[in-house]
């Protein structure tokens, strides 16, 4: 069956290209379709990823001699291509880039240790071809920092920061001093301002370098230095909470709270830098020019330099649906609707605090969302027209979530130009801003516990909350533009062996292939040997086939 798909394939190239252009063009329109569907049940075209996270692995595979036993075990279990993971969500590489930090220059505290000037890509690369393995480097584009410890090339450039509109709780006392709050009941990071409450904490849970406050109905009962007293973490009243302040977030407490102060806790819309929002990543503007330069830069090298097959972006997206609102966005956006924004940024949305932060779209909202979808479609076309101007046997290709009705928020729309989402927050136009068509392939996380629709119904979630449901969405709406893989998330299944196997299963019923995230679920569950049986029988990686993979890069997107 490989075999002759193989010459099947090669066969129908020459047919095609025999063809007048105008019957050619005509004919793969139609023809890709047909072929990219009915290869969905070819058993033996089926494509065997898996990904190597570097932030998890780092210390897996900081020696040559790691690596040979990793690569050793990725070939027994039948994948052969490799994501490498070598630029993270920090903005850090592991590999020599005459643009990005080495990790090893970090100091964050958990790359510690890394060799110096390691280049770990290069050291798989030369394993991977001891077995015939494919690799891919993947690099996260948009997000160039760790906000958990300001550190990155994002603090290294602010002016690259994302600015986020977005609600902000404080902290304020009796006399008007106010600190933003970082969250409730989550780790207490650098600089961070935490609530902790007694219905997930009895005693405060942070470590001892910091002060903390006791606040019982509103007023201030204790003040605790732990850092320089060394006293034992607060208890958490019943009828009140403890604020627990590290770094700038101490020093905000010791100098401006006192026992007896009332204080409040109040939500505010405020527009602020990346670095200073929740979660562990800074992300940057995708359209400042010079965010652009570096991380074309940053593709530029890596096909230039290395011997790879691939190139996958990660992270290509924006924050999240609060980003980005810096002056620049708005001259930008205002231009493309041909008009002037009256009240900025409320014509875009309004948070309503009264009800759990819940956003009010403004009278700009669904072209803002279109807006922001084509800036990532632009990114998306200026690299893939970089890698195959260098190199045209290089692969393009991304990893996105397969939640297609809430990815918009991220700013992407990685569905086809040819399918019409039908949601509240899609513009007549939402469509034109898809960018399948520039992809050899995609890969969507499956990442659902349930494996079937029946399951999520059973457990009154949409069948779309289901590996099986999500992957018939992402084969649908990419629809036939490229090669859908539909990817696992080992975590999920954790003491589940046998779930970890329906759900292989069903991506590769489902889609074209499959992609396993990550290796280092494999060694810590000692699952090789699942994988390796699940995919024992011999086949081909659909992007591997010449003549179908002309048909998908044949299907340019339309201006």
């Amino acid at each position: 069956m490989k075999k002759w798909f193989s010459l099947c394939s090669c066969f129908l190239l020459v047919f095609m290209m025999a063809l007048p252009v105008s019957a050619r063009d005509g004919g793969r329109d139609h023809l890709r379709p047909m072929m990219l569907e009915n290869l969905i049940k070819d058993k033996n075209s089926k494509a065997r990823i898996l990904w190597y996270d570097l932030s998890a692995n780092l210390f897996n595979l900081d020696t040559p001699e790691k690596v040979k036993d990793i690569v050793a075990k990725t070939a027994d279990a039948n994948f052969d291509t490799i994501i490498l993971d070598i630029k993270n969500s920090t903005g850090y590489t592991a590999y020599n880039s005459r643009l990005a930090p080495h990790i090893s220059t970090s100091t964050i505290p958990n790359y510690q240790g890394y060799p110096a000037n390691y280049d770990l890509l290069q050291t798989v690369i030369d394993e991977a071809k001891k077995y015939n393995i494919k690799v891919h480097a993947a690099i996260n584009v948009f997000s160039e920092g760790s906000t958990t410890y300001q550190e990155g090339p994002a603090y290294e450039h602010p002016e690259w920061q994302s600015v986020l509109y977005q609600s902000v709780r404080q902290v304020k006392n009796n006399n008007g001093a106010t600190f933003n709050l970082s969250g409730t009941n989550i780790t207490r990071n650098t600089n961070y301002l935490v609530m902790y409450t007694r219905d997930a904490y009895e005693v405060s849970p942070a470590n001892r370098w910091g002060a903390e406050v006791q606040v019982v109905d509103g007023i201030i009962t204790k003040i605790s230095d732990q850092s320089t007293t060394g006293e034992p973490a607060l208890d958490i009243p019943e009828n009140g909470y403890v604020l627990s302040g590290h770094g700038t977030a101490r020093q905000w407490i010791l100098g401006n709270l006192s026992v007896g102060d009332e204080i409040e806790v109040n939500s505010e819309a405020q527009l602020i830098p990346a670095s200073e929002a929740p979660g562990h990543s800074t992300f940057v503007n995708p359209i400042n020019k010079d965010v652009q330069n570096y991380e074309l830069g940053i593709i530029e090298e890596l096909v230039q330099n290395y011997e790879l097959d691939g190139i996958v972006l990660d992270r290509a997206r924006y924050n999240n649906v609060n980003a980005d609102f810096s002056d620049l966005s708005r001259d930008k956006f205002e231009e493309y609707i041909g008009q002037q924004i009256e009240s900025w940024p409320a014509d875009i949305f309004t948070i309503d605090h009264e009800n759990g932060d819940k956003l009010v779209p403004g009278v700009h909202y669904k072209k803002w969302i279109e807006w922001r979808a084509k800036n990532i479609q632009s990114f998306f076309k200026k690299a893939e027209n970089l890698i195959h101007e260098i190199n045209e046997d290089v692969y393009f290709s991304t990893y996105v979530g397969a939640w297609y009705s809430d990815y918009y928020s991220e700013g992407v729309n990685w569905a086809s130009q040819t399918y019409k989402p039908e949601y509240s927050w899609a513009s007549e136009d939402y469509h034109k801003t898809g960018y399948a068509e520039t992809l050899d392939f995609i890969m969507t996380g499956t990442y659902f516990e349930d494996i079937t629709k029946e399951e999520a119904i059973a457990n009154n979630r949409p069948e779309v909350y289901s590996v099986e449901g999500s992957a018939e969405l992402a084969m649908e709406a990419v629809n036939s533009a490229t090669f859908v893989y539909g990817s696992l998330y080992l975590n999920q299944y954790k003491d589940r062996p046998e779930v970890f196997r329906e759900a292989i299963r069903m991506d590769l019923e489902k889609t074209h292939g499959i992609m396993i995230f990550d290796l280092i679920y494999l060694e810590l569950f000692d699952w090789w040997h699942i994988v390796k049986e699940e995919l024992a029988e011999p086949q081909i990686t659909p992007h591997h086939i010449p003549a179908l993979l002309q048909l998908v890069r044949d299907n340019k997107l339309e201006d």
